[in-house]
């Protein structure tokens, strides 16, 4: 059986008091249900959005140097906003 592939894509996450700049992993799709990150995040069915290579502010301060982690969980419904960084 072949190993899931996955898509690494940059995202900013804000709760009510942080700002999470990292990446999540999407899994591949076949190409014939190719799905979009939107998509993707509109089915997810865990309580923690997971995130690599992140980094932490106050919110609203994202655009500055925060604390930096490898990886954090997010608890789902205590994000307020959620969007691509890289275009996606």
């Amino acid at each position: 059986m072949d190993e899931p592939q996955y898509r690494k894509i940059k995202v900013l996450v804000e709760t009510a008091e942080r700002s999470f700049k990292g990446f999540i992993f999407k899994p591949e799709d076949d190409e014939d249900t190719q799905l979009r990150l939107s998509d993707y995040l509109n089915h997810y069915d865990d309580k923690f959005l997971r995130l690599a290579e992140v980094e932490i502010t106050e919110r609203g301060q994202h655009y500055r140097i925060g604390e930096k982690q490898e990886f954090v969980a997010v608890a789902v419904n205590a994000i307020t906003y959620i969007a691509p960084m890289d275009g996606e």
